[in-house]
């Protein structure tokens, strides 16, 4: 047993890796430990011993850092990832995606992205991922024809998985996220409108006869998408309690939504007629892209028009007396939007608008995961409901029986400098009771008149046969007045007050006066 554990302390060497050579070779090989004992060999690719004694010298120097924890070994499986092939990854997260029950035609559509992706930017490797394939890719595109919408689902394509190698150790970070988005609303090729009562009427009694009614009338009244109604059962319905129940959706969560009573009425019937088991499907059969632009041309709702050839010619179809231009029924409107199967839930949301329903409440029959989604891609209003928003608005008038308040401006009494009202932050009114100077042109009120009452020497100076309160409830409010912008000649204070006094009018004497200085106006005790 010694004899073995000497013989492979030696094969390592003594910690240095280990040199050698097979029959048959000329090349060089090494052996060596990495930082966890495991044993790995490979070849130098040299036949030079002194250039594959450094090249091993590297490979343990680097095992010794791992050890001392100077180089994270999590990053080694990055630099392994990153050799293998880029087609490799991509198998792998295809099949992870329909392994977590995505859906397949989505799943398709990833397929193929991936795969132009790869071919457009000639990559190989996932480092050969770069946002500059990215761009390129996307500007492909739109130079193919495709809307910016198209573009940009390849970038969520491509960054969706640059992700998933992230998250599986394959990548250290995703360089794709920097990547911007195209606007899509410049280049909208696909715009949904709602149908009115009207078209909708006519709509239900043609598909009434086909016994389709029910079909539009759950799209329009619970909003269900078509994979939505090619899944509903009868037990997912509860006629009691007025409600369905939506399982495996969009959104791969349960959702529970009222039922409209004109919905309910249409099941119940179409439940008796087809006499149902519970776990039986509500619509065993879809209705086709096909059948349903037939029922729209049908309800006058589509229109049909001559296809066109390249040569600016009719298309023609058909042999001899049968041969005729090809046709294709189209349902735009002039503005170029369309109605389809889903422009339903477009109907239901912007019902709900009209109606006065909070966003939140129709975020939640809408099923969507913000209540910005339902305002932005399901709520169309036009001028019609602005202009009766702005119809139900109240006339501006006065009451009647009710007078204009006096506001003072009528006043012909020269109060000096209106300035200084403007810029005043508070004014109250001073008592009436106030007793009022004798003289106007006293000279003790002119040598006094600027000087502050803040202390007890000053109102002495200035009345010195008053009687100092000791009690506050005599005293009435400060008064702050701010100091005029306008000081022009003839308008001093004491000219202001002179004239103020003259009228008869002491409360605004006192506030011209607070005008050059800014003080508090403290009122006597009487």
């Amino acid at each position: 047993m010694a004899d073995r554990k000497q013989s492979r302390n030696r094969q390592r060497g003594n910690g240095q890796g280990t040199l050698y050579k097979r029959k048959e070779r000329v090349v060089w090989y090494m052996s060596w430990y990495d930082h966890i004992d495991k044993r790995h060999t490979a070849s130098s690719g040299t036949t030079d011993k002194a250039a594959a004694q450094r090249i091993l010298a590297k490979r343990v120097e680097g095992v010794a850092l791992r050890r001392g924890g100077v180089i994270d070994a999590r990053k080694d499986r990055f630099s392994v990832e990153g050799r293998k092939p880029l087609t490799e990854h991509i198998a792998d997260y295809i099949g992870h995606c329909r392994h977590v029950g995505q859906a397949p035609r989505h799943v398709d559509q990833k397929q193929t992205h991936l795969d132009r992706l790869i071919k457009l930017v000639e990559a190989s490797r996932l480092n050969d991922l770069t946002a500059d394939g990215i761009e390129r890719y996307m500007r492909a595109q739109l130079d193919n024809g495709l809307s910016a919408r198209t573009a940009n689902f390849a970038r969520q394509i491509a960054v969706a998985f640059a992700s998933w190698c992230v998250k599986t150790g394959r990548l250290e970070s995703n360089p794709l996220n920097v990547v911007p988005k195209l606007d899509e609303q410049r280049d909208r090729r696909r715009v949904r409108r709602p149908l009115s009562d009207d078209e909708l009427a006519r709509l239900l009694d043609v598909a009434e006869d086909r016994g389709r009614k029910a079909w539009y009338l759950t799209a329009v009244l619970a909003g269900l998408r078509k994979g939505d109604l090619q899944r509903l059962r009868w037990c997912d319905i509860s006629f009691d309690e007025q409600t369905i129940t939506i399982s495996h959706g969009k959104a791969k969560r349960t959702d529970v939504i009222p039922m409209h009573t004109q919905l309910a009425d249409e099941l119940s019937r179409r439940r008796d007629d087809s006499m149902a088991t519970p776990r039986a499907k509500v619509f065993p059969q879809t209705v086709t892209d096909l059948t349903r632009l037939k029922d729209f041309l049908r309800a006058e709702l589509a229109r049909e028009v001559v296809v066109m050839g390249d040569d600016g010619k009719p298309v023609m179809v058909g042999k001899g007396k049968r041969k005729r231009p090809r046709t294709r029924i189209v349902a735009e409107d002039a503005e170029g939007r369309v109605i389809d199967l889903h422009a339903m839930r477009t109907t239901l949301g912007t019902n709900l608008a009209r109606a006065g329903v909070a966003p939140q409440i129709a975020q939640r029959i809408m099923r969507h995961s913000d209540y910005k989604t339902t305002l932005k891609h399901y709520t169309v209003l036009g001028l019609t409901d602005t202009a009766k928003a702005i119809g139900e608005l109240t006339s501006i008038g006065r009451p009647a029986g009710e007078s204009a308040k006096a506001t003072g401006t009528d006043d012909p009494t020269p109060i000096g400098s209106l300035q200084q009202y403007g810029q005043q932050r508070e004014r109250e009114t001073v008592r009436t009771g106030a007793n009022r100077r004798s003289q106007p042109g006293d000279d003790h009120a002119q040598t006094h008149g600027r000087k502050s009452s803040n202390n007890t020497a000053s109102c002495e100076s200035m009345r010195p046969d008053a009687t100092i309160c000791n009690t506050p409830r005599g005293c009435n409010s400060m008064v702050e007045c701010q100091p005029s912008k306008l000081n022009v000649e003839g308008s001093s204070p004491f000219t202001r007050f002179c004239k103020a006094l003259s009228t008869n009018r002491l409360q605004r004497a006192l506030l011209l006066i607070c005008g050059p200085s800014r003080f508090t106006l403290v009122r006597w005790c009487s």
